[in-house]
């Protein structure tokens, strides 16, 4: 087979990167080679277990490929040649291509102990085959124990706690949940609600080893403390998926991803590279940051499919700012940006302003519930560093307004003038917004300055 452009990856980025790159390039012929046939939306993969009625709701659609004219091919990638061009699958075939990407993604990291491997033991795939078994043990679960307190592992446990008759333990080896993404009053209000809701945190804790005869019984940890498991979510995070690139010469960054230039190219001609597998930089300091989200994935989709046969647009992508958003019970949780923690790290000098309202106008109206906003800006130049969100549902695209911000270079007093759509129903009033206040008190201490 030959083709122009061959996308080797069929989660988000491979997607819309073989999308974008058609639509582009509509003369150019274009194949999606996916591993996994049965691929799920890899953040909805919690939500399977309880929230969708059937967890086959969550297949990744592949119906707009062909409507696009792309072919999609079910083959796992073997051996890459740079320098013919060519690329050899598992089942026999070879493909020919004039440009390719790779966006084959991640994988589960595994705890390096013993009883890693017993039964009801899970890493969380993306596939719905082992999902769909998930599904089925969690459903069927008593004792379940969550290792890790990142978004993945918070959201299982929010999920299974909407089940009566299961014992939930959630073990973080740092201090605070979600630490990565939140400061430490947004980190303690999740950690409220999660405990409000049954679920125990051992936090600062370590899991030695998992206990059992065949089949999982029970989790020792660092503290001496054992709980009992018929079942075990692991959630700590991933390795970029990167053998196929290594073996075939391509240069990696130090943290194992396939390194890019500004437009997605790697270090050899007319192959490129997005998503998890591919390095990501922090928008501020140009370091290397483990973000991997599909939001992420297919911004820089969109970068390839769209320079790859020349920069058409200069610059789009400056780095990674890491926008989060997530829920637990009825309360939603957004970050964008650097956390209070990050600019103390980096060494930022900052200022931060908060504020609180409710997200109805008055806040007596049905469904209202209060908006706390948090933002972060540079000492003296003023710029948008970073954001956190909590409250109703629309917290989830205040944040995307605080992102935008962010890439944009706005400005303290950009925001403390900004001008909003109001209404009763939809939004906080526009005498006490909390994006607004928020700004107003930190460019008060500024001025105090």
């Amino acid at each position: 087979m030959e083709k122009d452009i061959v996308v080797v990856g069929g989660g988000p980025g491979g997607v819309i990167t073989a999308m974008t790159a058609k639509s582009v390039y509509p003369d150019k012929s274009v194949c999606v080679i996916r591993q996994i046939g049965d691929g799920v939306i890899p953040c909805a993969i919690p939500y399977m277990i309880n929230t969708m009625a059937d967890p086959k709701g969550n297949v990744m659609p592949m119906g707009g490929l062909e409507a696009a004219g792309i072919e999609a091919v079910v083959a796992g990638a073997t051996s890459l040649d740079p320098a013919a061009k060519a690329l050899a699958l598992d089942n026999g075939d070879s493909v020919k291509f004039d440009r390719l990407v790779l966006a084959m993604g991640s994988n589960p990291a595994k705890l390096p102990i013993p009883g890693a491997d017993l039964e009801g033991v899970f890493t969380v795939t993306k596939s719905l085959a082992p999902l769909s078994e998930l599904v089925a043990k969690a459903q069927a679960a008593t004792n379940v124990v969550i290792v890790g307190g990142g978004f993945i592992g918070a959201e299982f446990a929010d999920e299974l706690a909407q089940k009566t008759g299961v014992n939930i333990h959630l073990v973080e080896l740092m201090p605070k949940v979600l630490q990565a993404a939140f400061d430490d009053e947004f980190c303690d209000e999740i950690q409220k609600n999660l405990e409000a809701q049954g679920i125990k945190l051992h936090l600062t804790q370590k899991v030695e080893a998992i206990k059992g005869d065949g089949k999982v019984s029970s989790v020792a940890l660092s503290g001496g403390q054992e709980l009992p498991a018929d079942l075990v979510i692991i959630g700590i995070g991933g390795r970029p998926n990167t053998q196929l690139a290594a073996e075939a010469g391509l240069r990696l960054a130090d943290d194992g991803s396939i390194w890019v230039d500004s437009y997605m190219r790697t270090s050899a001609p007319d192959i490129f590279a997005v998503g998890d597998c591919a390095l990501k930089r922090d928008f501020f300091t140009r370091k290397a940051v483990p973000v991997w989200l599909a939001s992420t994935a297919t911004a820089e989709a969109r970068n390839a499919g769209t320079n790859i046969y020349g920069i058409r647009v200069l610059n789009q992508i400056q780095g990674s700012i890491a926008a989060f958003s997530t829920k637990f019970g009825d309360t939603c949780y957004a970050s964008a940006g650097l956390t209070e923690r990050a600019c103390e790290r980096e060494g930022i000098r900052y200022v931060s302003g908060s504020a609180t309202a409710p997200d109805r106008h008055p806040g007596n109206l049905p469904g209202a519930s209060p908006m706390r906003v948090k933002l972060l800006f540079a000492d003296r130049a003023g710029a948008l560093l970073g954001g956190q969100v909590s409250g109703g549902d629309s917290a989830g695209e205040l944040v995307n307004v605080i992102a935008m911000g962010i890439q944009k270079g706005v400005t303290v007093r950009d925001m403390d003038m900004m001008q909003i759509a109001t209404h009763p129903k939809l939004s906080s009033a526009p005498t006490v917004h909390p994006l607004i206040n928020a700004a107003h008190q930190a460019l008060a201490k500024l001025r105090g300055k």
